[in-house]
């Protein structure tokens, strides 16, 4: 019996190979786009003549691969515990969230989850809450104030990857990380202001998460928001033409801003305050000045040319990231309010979406319009779009880094987050600030507080509320009376020395509330695919790229495909034969439920899974005390 079984085994391991070497390279849930070999650790991009951070373009790409890959189908309010197979969403989360610790570590990074109830889709109650996942590294200067990076990271119904939309956005969330800390430990400085990374959920089905995190989690302190960075379906943009071929135009990558003028998305922008307006107004005129110095830096680090190919596949090497492409990165009003951007922009706050293509649903879309949305946006067809193989494109990587360095450029100014050396202190930090309103209680921790040069001192924490109660501890809870604005204010103290952070709470009986458009009006999850749209299939070894349907067929005859299922199908059901048999007693019981055997292996199936959501250790090691003068 062994024998037979390990023969049988063998032979279904070879059908399983063959039909992997032949299978089409459709981009649904199983199948992985091919990939180059492992990197090794690449250098630090850096340039002296590039003085701000910069992305790494093999990174955005490698997580982007990693997370859309392994974690699939990704539904919010539907992940109640269900495998990784069927439904992704906690377990990409979870990666997201200890990716972005990594990243990090040495900036007092905190992350926290931030639940809330949905809907579900039309028909299919939700099963368990979405949340939010926040990581915050606290400013050092002007902790108060706070910027904001967020994209969304559940899918529809129908998903496979959601890689374009809007994997490709939390990949782009850790590029920024990555390249931050790089830039802060070799400068020896850090984050003025506050930083928020946010991953939303929940967006697909109406933009629930972003609405929530607005009306809700940081509600009492939405004036001290500076400025939010909307990272959305990036990866089909600017240097990309479609199919890799010169007979295709270059795609922009577009900066969707908070518009000052009513358009289909916006009917209330005369409502502004005239803070409200210059505010938005200077972050636009700022906003000019990102491209420039982005495309400039690319050319630095010697990202300045990219191969494509002429209609005879005959390789063109081009200038990119030239001054004249400017024109392919541009200011443009936000008149779609379909991002998580969108209820920052209604709240009056300056916001800046970075986003590829989106011309998909259109009426009479163009060719290299990319299936959003749909089961067959994944990574191995972002990849055709980019160079019509699903082989890695450096025209996706570049495409996926440009939004990530916009972002770099515009935190490293001054009037954005801004950076500042040490100054011996520990830094002090309040957690997001809820509804504030008359006699209900707020929760509020300084857990991000930490010493830089000492991050494992032991911190005390003051609190007052200015209207003369105090509290001591790391967390606390306060209500106000009545009313009124109050100071809150923080102070941290350790043997160094301490910082102190100051508050404006606005207590109100009607806080402002975000109407969300989308609000009692449930989708299916199942968007209708555009028939008008033909998809392309991979390139063939001739390096010649067809469009169809992106169906499962790439030229191998059906009857073959027919005798390798009915092969490997009889295969399969014997040694599922055979296994049940050899295994019956050990893991099942006579009633049918699972015996400690099975449950020790299914524990260590999961512990398996979640063994990858561990953090690793930084590359670099935070700057110490000397190195920052102290």
């Amino acid at each position: 019996m062994r024998q037979r079984f390990t023969m049988l085994l063998l032979v279904a391991l070879s059908l399983a190979a063959l039909a992997a070497t032949i299978a089409p390279g459709v981009g649904g849930a199983i199948a992985a786009a091919p990939k180059s070999a492992p990197k090794s650790a690449p250098a630090t991009r850096a340039d002296a003549s590039v003085n701000f951070p910069t992305v790494d373009p093999s990174y955005i790409y490698d997580q982007l691969f990693t997370m859309v890959t392994k974690y699939q189908r990704r539904e919010a309010g539907y992940d109640n515990n269900l495998p990784v197979n069927v439904n992704g969403h906690d377990e990409f989360a979870a990666y997201w969230q200890a990716e972005m610790l990594r990243d990090l570590q040495g900036f007092g990074a905190q992350a926290r989850r931030d639940t809330f109830q949905v809907a579900g889709w039309r028909g299919r109650p939700a099963t368990t809450p979405a949340f939010n996942v926040e990581v915050t590294v606290p400013g050092v200067t002007h902790a108060e104030q706070v910027v904001v990076i967020g994209c969304h990271y559940d899918g529809e119904a129908s998903s496979t990857q959601s890689a374009n939309d809007d994997g490709s956005g939390c990949a782009i969330e850790l590029g920024v990380a990555k390249a931050l800390a790089t830039y802060w430990r070799a400068n020896h400085v850090y984050p003025a202001r506050t930083l928020r990374f946010v991953i939303y959920d929940a967006e697909e089905q109406g933009i629930y998460g972003s609405f929530h995190y607005v009306n809700q989690t940081i509600n009492g302190d939405s004036a001290n928001i500076v400025a939010m960075l909307n990272e959305e379906q990036n990866g089909i943009g600017y240097p990309l033409r479609f199919l890799g071929k010169t007979s295709n135009p270059l795609l922009p990558t577009t900066l969707l801003m908070t518009p000052l003028t009513d358009n289909a998305a916006y009917e209330d922008t005369q409502s502004l305050g005239p803070a409200q307006v210059q505010a938005i107004t200077s972050f636009r005129a700022l906003m000019t000045q990102a491209a420039p110095a982005a495309f400039a830096a690319f050319r630095a680090l010697g990202d300045g040319s990219l191969t494509y190919y002429d209609d005879q596949h005959h390789p063109v090497t081009q200038q990119i990231f030239t001054p004249q492409d400017l024109q392919y990165t541009q200011e443009a009003d936000d008149n779609l309010g379909g991002s998580d951007n969108y209820p920052f922009a209604l709240a009056g706050l300056p916001t800046a979406t970075f986003i590829g293509n989106y011309s998909y649903y259109d009426q009479n879309p163009p060719p290299w319009s990319y299936p959003y949305d749909q089961p067959q946006d994944t990574i191995q067809l972002m990849n055709v779009y980019a160079s019509g193989s699903e082989a890695e494109a450096k025209a996706l990587e570049f495409s996926l880094a440009l939004p990530g360095m916009l972002t770099t450029w515009a935190l490293a100014q001054p009037a954005v987050l801004g950076f500042t050396p040490a100054d011996g202190k520990p830094v002090a930090a309040i957690s997001d600030i809820a509804t504030t309103q008359p006699d209900a209680a707020i929760s509020l921790d300084a857990s991000a507080s930490y010493d830089p040069a000492q991050p494992d001192a032991a911190l005390s924490y003051h609190w007052t509320f200015g209207d003369g109660s105090q509290a001591q501890g790391v967390a606390t809870q306060h209500a106000w009376a009545s009313v009124g604005d109050y100071p809150l204010t923080l102070t941290v103290s350790d043997a160094a020395g301490s910082r102190t952070i100051t508050k404006t709470i606005q207590v109100t009986g009607a806080p402002e509330v975000i109407r969300n458009p989308y609000q009692g009006n449930p989708q299916n999850g199942i968007p209708q695919a555009n028939p008008a749209m033909t998809l392309p299939q991979p390139a063939a070894s001739s390096g010649a790229t067809s469009v169809g349907s992106l169906a499962p067929s790439t030229g191998t005859p059906w009857w073959l495909w027919a005798v390798l299922a009915a092969v490997g199908l009889l295969a399969l059901g014997t040694i599922g034969f055979g296994v049940s048999m050899a295994r019956k007693p050990a893991l099942s019981t006579a009633a049918g439920v699972a015996s400690p055997a099975a449950e020790a292996e299914r524990q260590r199936r999961e512990q398996a899974v979640r063994s990858l959501l561990t953090p690793r250790p930084p590359d670099d090691a935070p700057p110490d005390r000397v190195d920052r003068g102290e």
